[in-house]
């Protein structure tokens, strides 16, 4: 079932970038003026993007008001701009699937292994982790509370949590960790069934139990029950081609299981598709949190730290003060380097509360995905405001395949410690983003307003701390890190 970007006013189809322009004009026409004319005037939007979603973050934190409308509205244009080839938007696809006929069959695969404690190699505890990533700047502070909670918990209730997984199959989600720990998790992800057979491998020999979506259609007559290896062959669900039918799985899963529904929403999609696979896990998102009550629901996502957004004023103002502070030998390698001070904006809230606006973004990463981020933060705050449990977790930048198949990029990470900018070993990633998906689950809810939502306990690789424009450092880093260019360390 295709998808295609259509005009809300007139149902014409459109490109990636004539939708986001009509979005954030949607969602600041009724809040910043200045800010909705800004928008209007952008003649090479590719070119200026990143400036527009500068100012609308600080708009976003000016006051809790200002976020939660730009949200609500952004997020409802979004849906409705998103189309089949029949006409309807995503919020009527997913109504279609909720209350239609199941077209999913579910296969449980249950492990028969311990469930294990989450640690990170070479480190005694995850406070100790903690502790070390905070003190060289590649997380923020609040992070040794929250893992030191899980470190004191050691038997946090995750059996009264079922995980669905959006992109469950990804690399850098969650799924095998949690099912490592003993947890639940049913899975999307296409039909692969060399991998689909990888992920049933791990589930049986771990502490938790996988639910497997198959269609119907795929199922043979026949089976009573199938193998590993049939249901591999079988299984999957395409986020995009399959949306109403996974949308009536999450339906069955909600109905038939006790637990409460975390929806895990890890997918990415290269250029504008990744608007397409994000508004509809947003679609998902919204539907779940209005169809079940808000004890019965949560929602998770792993967040980039490569947006412009809001901070607490100190962690400018400790980049600022260790830029003023370095030694004479490094300045004399960043005067010969060109290396730049960091900039950033110190700005007070409405009520009094001093924030710092900071940009780590790249234009090479594009336009659809700032806006796919971006429409993440907005549901983020949304639900939280909506007393809606909420695991927003800022992930550090990771060695994963996809991101290290590009020699340039393998060459900028392996330079980019030289500034400041620390990529983590995948496995380590995944095990701090699960941690704190945990911790979130059964700590303490985010208070609402200002940042802490997406702040507190962030683990941003360094990305937030950096004492140079980042725009000064990445030609510089990769330059450092030649050798990656030629070979894949």
């Amino acid at each position: 079932m295709p998808l295609n970007f259509t005009d809300v006013s007139t149902g014409d189809r459109i490109g990636s970038t004539v939708l986001a322009r009509n979005i954030l004009l949607a969602a600041t026409s009724e809040i910043d003026a200045d800010l909705n004319k800004k928008i209007q005037r952008v003649k090479n939007w590719r070119k200026d993007y990143l400036g527009i979603y500068r100012a609308l973050a600080k708009t976003e934190f000016y006051q809790e008001q200002n976020g939660l409308e730009i949200a609500r509205v952004g997020l409802d244009q979004l849906a409705k701009a998103i189309r089949d080839d029949q006409g309807r938007d995503l919020n009527q696809i997913v109504e279609a699937g909720w209350v239609g006929d199941a077209q999913v069959e579910t296969f449980i695969v249950s492990g028969i292994g311990p469930a294990q404690p989450l640690s990170v190699a070479g480190i005694s505890s995850l406070t100790d982790a903690a502790q070390i990533w905070s003190h060289e700047h590649l997380a923020e502070p609040g992070l040794v509370g929250a893992f030191k909670f899980l470190d004191t918990h050691k038997k946090l209730p995750i059996a009264m949590d079922l995980l669905i997984a959006l992109a469950g199959g990804a690399e850098y989600a969650p799924t095998k960790n949690w099912l490592t720990v003993g947890g639940t998790v049913a899975v999307v992800a296409r039909n692969n069934p060399a991998r689909w057979l990888e992920l049933i491998t791990h589930a049986r020999s771990s502490g938790g139990t996988l639910l497997v979506p198959v269609l119907k259609k795929r199922v043979p007559e026949s089976a009573i029950s199938l193998t590993d290896e049939a249901i591999a062959q079988n299984a999957g669900l395409d986020i995009c081609e399959d949306s109403e039918a996974l949308s009536g799985w999450v339906a069955a899963l909600s109905m038939t299981r006790k637990e409460r529904i975390v929806l895990g929403q890890y997918a990415y999609a290269p250029g504008a598709k990744h608007i397409l696979v994000q508004a509809v896990q947003d679609a998902l998102a919204a539907k779940v949190c209005d169809k079940l009550p808000a004890n019965r629901v949560a929602l998770a996502w792993l967040a980039t730290p490569t947006d412009s957004t809001a901070v607490p004023a100190e962690v400018l103002q400790d980049s600022l003060t260790r830029y003023a502070s370095r030694t004479p030998a490094i300045k004399l390698r960043d005067f010969v380097l060109g290396m730049r001070k960091t900039k950033g904006e110190f700005f007070e809230t409405r009520f009094g509360e001093n924030l710092a606006l900071i940009d780590p973004t790249s234009t090479l990463q594009g336009s659809s995905y700032a806006l796919a981020k971006r429409s993440q933060r907005w549901r983020a705050y949304l639900a939280n405001s909506q007393g809606i449990k909420v695991s927003y977790a800022i992930a550090p930048p990771a060695k994963t395949a996809s991101v290290f198949s590009f020699r340039v990029l393998r060459a900028t990470f392996r330079g980019a410690p030289t500034f400041g900018v620390q990529a983590f070993a995948v496995a380590d990633a995944n095990v701090a983003s699960t941690a704190l998906l945990i911790r979130d689950l059964h700590g303490p809810m985010q208070a609402r307003g200002s940042t802490a939502l997406h702040t507190e306990t962030a683990i941003h690789g360094g990305l937030w701390r950096m004492i140079y424009l980042p725009k000064s450092v990445w030609n510089k880093a990769t330059v450092i890190g030649w050798r990656a260019l030629l070979l894949a360390d």
